[in-house]
């Protein structure tokens, strides 16, 4: 699965969201530690759901590339089996 990851700079450190998994918001001081964060907040968020018996969600927001601020990152959400 992928998802959008909003990472926004502040003054001293970062913040990151993802807008297809609502309340989940992560700081870091550096895009290293933000890209653990928002990964660990990810596969947690898809363990409870698949603890509730509950799909994951769909993503629907599209990457748009197309400032020189925005930071790509890739994290890996192991598929969850449905049994």
């Amino acid at each position: 699965m992928k998802y959008l990851v909003i990472v926004e700079k502040s003054d001293p450190n970062y913040s990151a969201y993802v807008p297809d998994l609502p309340g989940y918001v992560t700081t870091g001081n550096s895009i290293i530690e933000i890209e653990q964060n928002i990964q660990e907040a990810i596969n947690g968020h898809l363990a409870i759901m698949k603890e509730f018996g509950e799909a994951p969600s769909e993503t629907f927001h599209k990457i748009v590339l197309n400032s020189p601020e925005v930071v790509l990152l890739q994290v890996f959400i192991p598929e969850l089996a449905t049994a």
